[in-house]
């Protein structure tokens, strides 16, 4: 924090607003965890944990949104966006299905995403039922 969010003020490091007295601690210690969330989602995200990245990079946006944490979330959309692509073509649903989870935790659910679970879940079960045949059976003789 640069400046004091009440009176405007630049601030040096003590958690006391030296114009208006204001204790800043708080607000501070929130800044503070706003950076460690974001580097446990970065290095979540690194090693593979999509969905633990998620969690935290939330957890990161609810102390503080950051420039750098919306920019991390917008790039977890498009690659949450493109695996679940991949995942629809090659027809592995539950993959997809997690993709859509991370993007409506990400997104908060809307149409898009609705639709995507009906078409996904649709797939899935055409995928499922095994191919019927058209011809009766023949009569035993």
């Amino acid at each position: 924090m640069q400046r004091c969010p009440c009176c405007n003020a630049r601030l040096k490091s003590d958690p006391q607003c030296p114009r208006c007295g204001a204790d800043l601690a708080g607000a501070l210690h929130c800044e503070q965890l706003a950076q460690t969330w974001m580097s446990v989602a970065l290095q979540t995200l690194n090693a593979g944990q999509a969905d633990i990245a998620v969690a935290a990079l939330q957890r990161s946006l609810s102390f503080k949104q950051t420039p750098a944490a919306r920019l991390f979330r917008d790039f977890l959309i498009q690659q949450q966006y493109r695996l679940l692509y991949d995942s629809i073509g090659q027809k592995q649903w539950p993959a997809a299905r997690q993709a859509i989870a991370r993007l409506q935790r990400l997104m908060g659910d809307n149409e898009a995403l609705q639709r995507f679970v009906a078409l996904v879940g649709h797939l899935a079960a055409d995928c499922d039922d095994p191919p019927s045949s058209n011809h009766e059976p023949l009569p035993n003789e």
